[in-house]
């Protein structure tokens, strides 16, 4: 951030939904020397489904032209990058993801037979200390 003393208006540049990416946008200026500064992180950051796109970023108007170009440099970086990383599902991608989600999340037998067995022990257990069972039931 720079100093904004008594050197014009100050306008926003551009209004973000996210706090990193208006800091990132903010770095950038900061190595081209712009001064600026970031408006509305903890409302945003508190709130975050209020309005939305109110985190600001500030410089002086005569910087505007400047921190466009900036902004304009890093629009078309992240657009370049998103191309480059694109690639659509193929048929065996999709195959696969099909498989994943179609596979049944089912216990196998012989963990529900486990659980049975278990639940009948800790009701043997508990009939027991209660006193309930009598001794032609104790088989149980």
């Amino acid at each position: 951030m720079g100093s904004f003393a008594g050197e014009g208006q100050i306008v926003a540049a551009r209004y973000f939904f996210l706090e990193p990416e208006a800091r990132m946008y903010a770095a950038h200026l900061r190595q081209a020397g712009i001064p600026h500064y970031i408006s509305n992180t903890n409302v945003m950051s508190a709130l975050p489904l209020g309005g939305g796109g109110q985190i600001g970023l500030h410089v002086r108007e005569a910087d505007l032209a400047a921190a466009a170009q900036v902004f304009a440099r890093i629009d078309h970086q992240k657009a370049a990058s998103v191309e480059e990383d694109f690639r659509e599902a193929d048929y065996e991608d999709i195959a696969y993801q099909q498989a994943l989600n179609s596979s049944s999340r089912r216990l196998p037998t012989w963990a529900w037979l486990l659980g049975v067995m278990m639940l009948l022990l800790l009701l043997r257990a508990l009939l027991r200390s209660r006193g309930w069972v009598n001794t032609w039931w104790d088989f149980f």
